[in-house]
């Protein structure tokens, strides 16, 4: 009997957070603003600007400005590309982000100048949007997005470890990642469920 062959996912990753590490020039520059002395370690909840006494609009106005200098941006892990590039085997990869339209180019060409291969570069309004679209699996690292995966049907998520989702609870169909390293195992996972 012929085996058959699991099937390619369709998979959404998402940039800040993910791939760019954005916040750690978004804390130099609100740092530089407001006179603070935030590190990433200390944005812990995906709402961190009510604690620092910073406005939700100056917050992602410094994330935008941020963008502004986007070879300033580091990416997340050391040798991202060659680490995405591990996932590719598991199926069709897009870059899905909630970026202003203002900062798409940017964020294009710091994809591009990272060498990360991908099939499409997505925008969507915001996070809530990315369960609106048809992806099998989506790696990103927004906590409040987790839960929607855990009830969609067909979706699985695999969260990216950071300071701001650490407390994020165990739930169905949502696999946590403290590295890239750990991606392709999850995928296997995933896609040994689906088939």
């Amino acid at each position: 009997m012929p085996k058959v062959s699991p099937s390619k996912l369709k998979i959404a990753v998402d940039l800040d957070g993910v791939l760019a590490e954005s916040m750690l020039v978004w804390c130099e520059r609100a740092n530089k603003e407001f006179g603070t002395h935030l590190k990433m370690e200390d944005l812990d909840s995906w709402s961190s600007w009510k604690r620092f006494a910073i406005s939700k609009d100056d917050f992602y106005r410094i994330l935008d400005e941020s963008w502004d200098e986007w070879r300033e941006i580091p990416p997340t892990e050391p040798e991202i590309a060659e680490k995405v590039a591990r996932i590719e085997k598991f199926g069709d990869l897009d870059i899905v982000t909630g970026r202003s339209k203002r900062t798409v180019d940017a964020a294009r060409s710091w994809v591009d100048s990272q060498k990360i291969r991908y099939r499409r570069f997505v925008r969507v309004l915001g996070w809530r949007d990315k369960i609106l679209l048809d992806y099998d699996v989506y790696i990103d690292d927004a906590p409040d997005l987790m839960p929607l995966i855990s009830r969609n049907p067909t979706a699985w998520g695999v969260l990216y470890e950071r300071p701001w989702n650490r407390s994020v609870e165990s739930m169905p169909k949502v696999l946590k990642a403290k590295s890239w390293q750990q991606v392709p195992v999850l995928l296997k996972r995933i896609q040994a469920s689906k088939s």
